[in-house]
């Protein structure tokens, strides 16, 4: 893959904040989209982000959230924000008063923008789980200020048409972007520049206090497939049913881990239960809603985790994950089926033309192999570690 740099040419206009008038600016920030793979039922993505022309006064907060964009599908990256000092301590309060009713979302990276910044170049890598439309998203940069209020819109930009995403990793670069059109936006009334910057690893956010001791917080996400067994036509989560301690493994070496660390703070539990296609659509729906509930019931029972901190949505019938099995493993009917499943939607037959496929033998194939891959549990744990330390 040829890298592919994007430079976008931003001038953030002036602020008004609390009665301080805040300054922003950023011109010719670079952003390099260096691979995307799927590997382990997991999409990973490596970005470089070149974002040293950012300045920010003390009040000012500036956050950068790459977006992956479907046809109908849409999901926010945690973003990476750099602020000034005061804004931190500000947002570091509102995180604390709203964490347990309304969590905030997990930035990926927190800079603080002072005198001591010497380079923001960020390595930005994140694993989520993967889904079909990921495959050819669009990959965009949204940015916004913040000052003494509500986040402002500055712009969004497209980093790559079609991600491209590859089955496995390789050597060098994998996605193929193409390129978009830079954007340019003019200042309203000349910025001046204010503050130097900080440079921090991936996934930590350093935050320097009185004398010579800091904080860091870093953000993490460990996530988990799981292949739960029902007794036929039932939705009621059996742990010692068939395989399901083993399933349920997964989720303890992720979670046990996090409450043995009383530095760790748990803030989201992101649960999404998938059905196959087979089968009536309403049916499904509602299997895979209470198969989801009643799983996410489970865990916050098991592990007494405020029933709050869980995100729980379901997929009645997974044709994304469908396509995506059928394009990696390549069956003889491979292209047929595809065909089918593009020309008809879910309520105008697209089953029983697969049913019909070349006399039903296809589908008995997808029955047995590709289908109880599609009947899983997604489970993501969002958390985040905070240390105290000493640059002595």
């Amino acid at each position: 893959m040829k890298y592919i740099l994007y430079i976008i040419r931003i001038v953030l206009p002036a602020v008004a904040l609390c009665a301080h008038l805040s300054t922003a600016s950023a011109e010719g920030i670079r952003i390099i989209p260096h691979s995307a793979y799927v590997r382990n039922d997991s999409l990973h993505l490596s970005l470089e982000m070149d974002l040293n022309a950012v300045r920010v006064n003390t009040l000012t907060s500036i956050y950068f959230t790459p977006i992956l964009k479907g046809e109908q599908d849409k999901l926010e990256l945690p973003p990476v924000i750099i602020t000034g000092t005061k804004r931190y301590r500000f947002e570091r309060r509102e995180r604390t008063l709203t964490s347990r009713e309304t969590p905030l979302a997990i930035p990926y990276l927190v800079l603080l923008d002072n005198q001591k910044t010497r380079s923001k170049n960020i390595e930005y890598n994140i694993s989520i789980p993967f889904t079909t439309w990921m495959g050819d998203a669009l990959l965009l940069l949204r940015q916004e200020v913040k000052d003494c209020c509500d986040l402002q819109l500055l712009g969004t930009d497209t980093l790559t048409r079609n991600l491209a995403v590859a089955s496995q990793p390789e050597t060098a670069a994998v996605a193929t972007a193409v390129p978009a059109d830079t954007i340019e936006r003019q200042p309203t009334r000349k910025q001046q520049p204010i503050g130097q910057g900080t440079v921090v690893m991936p996934l930590i956010a350093l935050v320097m206090t009185s004398g010579n001791t800091y904080i860091s917080v870093n953000q993490q996400t460990r996530s988990a497939l799981l292949y739960i067994d029902y007794p036929l036509g039932k939705d009621d989560f059996y742990p010692d049913y068939k395989n399901n301690r083993k399933e349920l493994k997964k989720v303890e070496e992720i979670l046990t881990p996090l409450f043995t660390d009383e530095t760790t703070r748990i803030h989201r539990i992101r649960i999404r239960g998938y059905a196959s296609p087979d089968g009536d659509y309403r049916n499904n729906e509602q299997l895979a809603a209470n198969r989801s509930r009643l799983f996410s019931e489970y865990v916050c029972d098991a592990y007494d985790i405020p029933y709050h901190l869980f995100d729980v949505t379901s997929v009645a019938e997974d044709w994304d994950g469908l396509v995506y099995l059928l394009n990696r493993t390549q069956p003889a009917y491979s292209r047929e089926a595809l065909d089918l499943i593009h020309r008809y939607g879910i309520f105008s037959g697209r089953e029983k033309h697969l049913m019909e496929l070349q006399g039903g033998a296809p589908y008995k194939d997808m029955l047995r192999r590709l289908f109880p891959k599609l009947r899983r549990i997604e489970v993501v744990v969002e958390y985040e570690i905070e240390r105290k330390g000493s640059d002595e």
